[in-house]
């Protein structure tokens, strides 16, 4: 495993060698199974599968998605259609269960060369599931541990067995380095297998995501009525705690008393389910209505971030945010907090950045970006060319084969 590790780190693949020869020897070569299990078929792990398999040679693997059954899990399908892909949906009571048993039962049933789980739950059942088979088994986190999951009087208990049931993969592999020693920090049990973790960055398909910006344009100003004089910032995420858009509410109401930029400024906000009414619920008690455009689930956020002037992430925690990675790319300026995950990707790029929980940061980012926006969006402009070689998922796929091939061997 310490090859593999010190293989990944190198990342000296060119594109020929990321491709895969079909025939070996004259002969046709099988193609690697992959069982892909998830948990939660959702935001970033779809887009993870969208942006990362979607450069793996279908020459060479042939996906089987094991996948609760929900409204992206059908999106699985469109995104990596050219795979033909096997989906098999997951529904009813007990799901941990039920993805227990049919993971076992399709590692029984066919035969897998290699499990992928999306996320710690869905690695941990995969373990599980895997007990008997034994096939070689990558986890990918998708998410970040908190101290409160870990609260006493359990916590310790919980720690030392999650770590020991996580351990039991042959790889861990983090979507960033602060992912990854976050993963260390509450389960020290793994830092005793340091050999089985390793770190490929998440990325962004740049050529696909420029293309259907400029083929899918929409004018999303007239659509919701928005003069040009007014600065329109975006909200993307989930509306859930760890997006932190409450702060972001207690900014705009701050900046509503502002003389010179009260009316001057419109807030987007993107996506819908999870906690929407108890936010709207917020904004109405504050009656800050007016500030606030709500518009439902797009699967490309492509579509409005070259509308925006500026994106907003007030997030409180992050694994590796492809968001900001979008936006930098399409010359989108960002603000965004300080927060684990969020910083790594942000470091080193034109961001204005916020601090964490703290919605007087975030208005005062707003204020100056009003004051001066001239100079931050050339930034932004100009940082085009560096974001789209750096955020790259030719990067993730490639290190992401060599991993398969070599766990395989």
């Amino acid at each position: 495993m310490q090859e593999i590790r010190s293989e990944i780190s190198r990342n000296h693949m060119n594109a020929k060698e990321s491709s895969v020869i079909a025939r070996e020897g004259g002969k046709m070569r099988r193609r690697i199974r992959v069982l892909t299990v998830i948990r939660q078929p959702v935001g970033g792990i779809r887009t993870y599968l969208k942006y990362t398999y979607k450069h793996l040679d279908r020459n060479k693997y042939q996906f089987t998605i094991l996948a609760v059954k929900g409204p992206e899990e059908q999106l699985i399908r469109a995104d990596l259609e050219e795979f033909d892909l096997d989906v098999k949906e997951i529904e009813g009571k007990h799901l941990e269960l039920l993805m227990i048993y049919n993971i076992f039962r399709e590692l029984r049933k066919n035969k897998f060369h290699v499990i992928h789980s999306q996320g710690l739950t869905a690695g941990v059942l995969s373990n599980l599931g895997n007990l008997i088979s034994r096939v070689p088994h990558i986890i990918t986190p998708h998410g970040v541990f908190r101290s409160e999951e870990f609260s006493p009087p359990f916590g310790k208990i919980k720690r030392a067995i999650l770590g020991r049931v996580l351990g039991m993969a042959d790889i861990i592999q983090s979507v960033g380095y602060d992912a990854e020693e976050n993963l260390v920090q509450f389960l020290p049990f793994l830092a005793k297998k340091r050999r089985k973790l390793v770190v490929i960055r998440n990325g962004i398909m740049v050529e696909s995501l420029v293309k259907n910006t400029e083929i899918n344009k929409r004018n999303y100003r007239k659509e919701i009525g928005i003069d040009d004089d007014v600065f329109l910032f975006g909200f993307l995420g989930r509306f859930m705690p760890q997006k932190g858009f409450v702060y972001l509410i207690d900014a705009v109401e701050e900046l509503s008393k502002d003389r010179q930029f009260g009316n001057r400024f419109k807030i987007i906000a993107v996506n819908d389910g999870a906690f929407i009414r108890e936010y709207k619920s917020i904004i109405m008690e504050k009656r800050l209505s007016d500030y606030f455009s709500f518009h439902e689930f797009i699967p490309n956020v492509n579509e409005i971030l070259t509308e925006l002037d500026a994106l907003v992430m007030p997030s409180l925690w992050e694994a590796y945010s492809l968001l900001p990675c979008e936006a930098f790319i399409l010359g989108c300026p960002v603000i965004a907090s300080n927060c684990i995950g969020l910083r790594e990707v942000i470091k080193d790029t034109p961001a204005i950045v916020i601090k964490e929980k703290d919605s007087h940061s975030i208005a005062e980012a707003m204020t100056n970006f009003m004051r001066n926006p001239g100079p931050i969006k050339k930034k932004a402009i100009e940082f085009i060319g560096e974001a789209r070689e750096r955020f790259d998922s030719i990067h993730t796929a490639r290190q992401l084969d060599s991993l398969f091939s070599r766990i395989v061997r």
